[in-house]
């Protein structure tokens, strides 16, 4: 991978306000070399499964070569289509990015905001285990329009710090991994680009300090992430016009809630208490998973769905009064509450990966 830049940034006060400019360059290029071969020397493993049935044969004897099959309509370092062999390729992508913002201040504790930005992440070649070159080709840069007006502001003699923002993104080619329907395999991993999608939603965070050695934070984040514009192949296999779907991992709902409260039981000695709770509504781990394929059976409503948990944590300890050491006890998840974070189909069946359950420890440190 080769990257060339060049940035500038300006920003000029006048008055209470502050005007915000900001640019910059990127030109890229990624060489890709990519192959899959089978060094294991057993006459039915993968290399002579595609050498000696899915080629028939034609191809001579497997010999330890890469065994991927071009079954694009293009030739790829010599690779003629229907042939196998290494995939070599090459993606040459050029932007600029930019941002244009205003920040306000009424009063010296009171900050206002507002941000206009054009933004890259750029294109690449996945990286997995492929049976065919069109797994290899790569996805182009993403880009995002971000509208984003928000607010800080330190109240109450500086015991309240309250932070909001309202957003809305709108993403162009956004990379999402997703799948496609291998002739000899089934269901298999692609990365692709998603034509069109959005996000849009606010945040609040809210830190209380009411007395001394009291911290309470408080946070919540609202995200509606849809698919606006994609046609493609599920992990179920369904193909589908997804427009409407929601975008993996992004739950609607998040809340955390993070209570700590400090306080001396001698000259020397600091006693401590804590909690935390998390929140987040269900969401699902693919394109499409609200759908679920044909003839599943399963104890969940929707296979490729995750379900919506809280977590709580608690901790409890002492410390020394200049914090030099500390001794904790703490409990994660002490509500042993069954939940997980990720759902994977994998050819004829669809594994879910929990999270750790009810977990206890000591924790001793030291500084110096």
């Amino acid at each position: 991978m080769e990257n060339y830049a060049g940035f500038a940034n300006i920003e000029y006060d006048i008055g209470q306000l502050t005007v915000k400019l900001g640019g910059r360059y990127t030109k890229s290029r990624t060489d890709a070399s990519e192959c899959g071969f089978d060094d294991s020397g057993s006459p039915t493993n993968t290399g002579p499964l595609f050498y000696d049935v899915l080629f028939g044969g034609a191809l001579g004897p497997y010999a330890g070569q890469c065994y991927q099959i071009n079954n694009t309509p293009d030739t790829y370092n010599g690779v003629a289509p229907g042939a196998s062999g290494r995939f070599t390729d090459t993606l040459k992508e050029d932007n600029f990015s930019w941002r244009v913002g205003l920040d306000y201040k009424p009063v010296d504790d009171v900050l206002l905001y507002a941000n206009v930005a054009k933004g890259y992440k750029a294109g690449s070649y996945p990286t997995l285990s492929a049976s065919l070159f069109s797994q290899y080709l790569p996805v182009v840069q993403e880009s995002v329009q971000s509208y984003e007006a928000g607010f800080k502001a330190t109240l109450l003699d500086r015991t309240l710090q309250l932070n909001g923002a309202v957003f809305y993104y709108d993403y162009t080619n956004k990379q999402l991994r997703s799948k496609f329907v291998d002739p000899n395999f089934g269901i298999l991993d692609v990365l692709q680009n998603i034509p069109k999608s959005d996000v849009k939603g606010f945040e609040i965070e809210m830190s209380i300090r009411p007395t001394q050695g009291l911290v309470i934070n408080n946070t919540f984040t609202y995200l509606d992430a849809t698919i606006k514009e994609f046609t493609g192949i599920n992990s179920g296999g369904i193909s589908a016009n997804f427009a409407g779907a929601n975008v993996p991992y992004t739950p609607k709902y998040q809340f955390g809630s993070n209570i700590d409260y400090e306080f001396p039981v001698s000259d020397s000695l600091n006693a401590f208490l804590g909690t935390s709770l998390n929140f987040r509504s269900k969401t699902v781990a693919t394109i499409g998973g609200e759908t679920n394929p044909a003839g599943v059976t399963s104890p969940v409503t929707t296979v490729f769905g995750i379900d919506d948990y809280v977590l709580i944590d608690l901790r409890a300890g002492v410390a020394a009064a200049d914090d030099s050491w500390r001794v904790s006890v703490w409990g994660k998840n002490v509500g042993n509450e069954y939940y997980w974070n990720n759902v994977v189909a994998a050819f004829d069946t669809i594994q879910r990966y929990a999270g750790k359950p009810a977990t206890y420890g000591v924790s001793v440190s030291f500084r110096y």
